[in-house]
């Protein structure tokens, strides 16, 4: 059977609606896919904060080696720069003089976990004992109570935010991922932050990386150049004191950064 449909411009008009409409659906299901935000959660993680100020946070990962932490240190030392370095438990216990240091040079130290786990593949009483021991080193090795928890690889769910801040602890992500870690080049590692540099962002490095290392000179510049401060992330949330909790609702949440600055 044949139906008569005679093309009017009602109809032209109802035919451009549905177009649209699941043009927009589309795109919405493919973003949602390929961010993983397919089901709604809860999400608490800072990645960046808003802010009118040029200030701009340093954060170091902190988990395998100290070949090049006192390069490092010596680097932010000539700058008169202070940064947050997220170390693990693990890496607490190996290197107790190191992470001294990285204290008495004015430094701000964050949770990165016990033994650099994911946290999303943990039942929730290991999630616990991950962020518990990793505490717990801090405050009877060194005398310091840490604000900020930063998930192994930036993996988390509901549970890990949940847990985290039950526990005290902010968690904190990145806006700028360096990919130090995979020692690109130099150049190239400059290159990402230079083209990423935004107010209130956090810019992610690794202590391991020897081209991290030689690249931080050169980011410093190049953020002091552009009128930048860098900051710690308390100074960045506007938190003075390592035991003062912060009441000021200033962070954002970011869902809409890319994957890629998203992997660790």
């Amino acid at each position: 059977m044949f139906y008569n449909f005679t093309l009017t411009s009602k109809n032209i008009k109802k035919v451009i609606m549905v177009i649209l409409f699941l043009a927009a659906l589309w795109f919405i299901l493919s973003y949602q896919i390929l961010h993983g935000v397919f089901a709604p959660r809860k999400d608490t993680g800072i990645y960046r904060v808003e802010t009118g100020e040029n200030i701009i946070a340093l954060t170091f990962d902190v988990v395998w080696s100290d070949e090049y932490t006192e390069d490092l240190l010596e680097t932010l030392d000539r700058y008169d720069q202070k940064a947050t370095f997220f170390v693990t438990g693990k890496w607490m216990e190996n290197y107790p003089e190191m992470t001294e240091e990285i204290l008495k040079r004015g430094h701000e130290i964050g949770n990165h976990s016990y033994s650099h786990n994911h946290m999303k593949e943990l039942e929730e009483e290991e999630i616990r004992k991950e962020i518990i021991k990793a505490d717990n080193l801090l405050k009877e090795n060194f005398d310091y109570h840490a604000l900020f928890f930063r998930p192994p690889f930036g993996e988390y769910d509901e549970r890990v935010l949940n847990i985290a801040e039950e526990m005290g602890y902010y968690t904190v992500l990145w806006s700028i991922e360096t990919e130090d870690w995979l020692n690109p080049g130099v150049d190239k590692i400059i290159d990402r932050v230079v083209k990423r540099t935004h107010k209130g962002g956090i810019i992610l490095l690794h202590n391991c990386s020897p081209q991290g290392v030689k690249a931080l000179p050169m980011i410093i510049h190049s953020l002091k150049l552009r009128k930048f401060k860098v900051v710690t992330i308390s100074e960045l949330l506007g938190i003075t004191g390592k035991n003062v909790r912060h009441e000021k609702t200033v962070h954002q949440v970011d869902p809409f950064l890319s994957l890629e600055d998203k992997i660790h």
